[in-house]
């Protein structure tokens, strides 16, 4: 697939009321087959982003050495686990690194790492979708 379109997600804002956010749909390749996911596609995230339930789903064993600790924005801290894992977006297998989150409330996030380098990624306000375009 050369180029593919994402319609942006109408949600409440404290600020603004209403806005739209990009959320994107893809699958992560687990121990059950492949599991679709909607995540923002977050260009401010340095890496993939997902919650607790995938340390199941990827039958992930860990040492306490091996967490980590990433933070956001607000400053706030989250435990993860980073494991490289296969992801199809865009009709595309890639393999991409990802942050599991060690508790389970956290947003679903796209992140930068490994994904951005495989497409051109347009986000425009003023429309009602998004574009992940193919890099040659």
């Amino acid at each position: 697939m050369e180029e593919k379109e994402f319609p942006y997600q109408k949600e409440d804002s404290v600020l603004f009321g209403v806005t739209y956010r990009p959320v994107v749909d893809f699958e992560i390749k687990t121990s059950f087959g492949w599991i679709p996911v909607l995540a923002y596609a977050d260009s401010g995230a340095d890496i993939t982003l997902l919650p607790r339930s995938f340390l199941y789903f990827l039958n992930v064993k860990f040492t306490e050495d091996e967490v980590k600790e990433i933070g956001g924005v607000g400053g706030g801290r989250v435990s993860v686990i980073v494991r490289e894992v296969q992801l199809r977006i865009c009709e595309e297998v890639i393999g991409a690194k990802v942050a599991i989150a060690l508790i389970k409330d956290i947003p679903y996030l796209l992140g930068r790492e490994d994904i951005f380098d495989h497409f051109e990624v347009c986000f425009r306000n003023k429309k009602t979708y998004f574009k992940f375009k193919r890099c040659e």
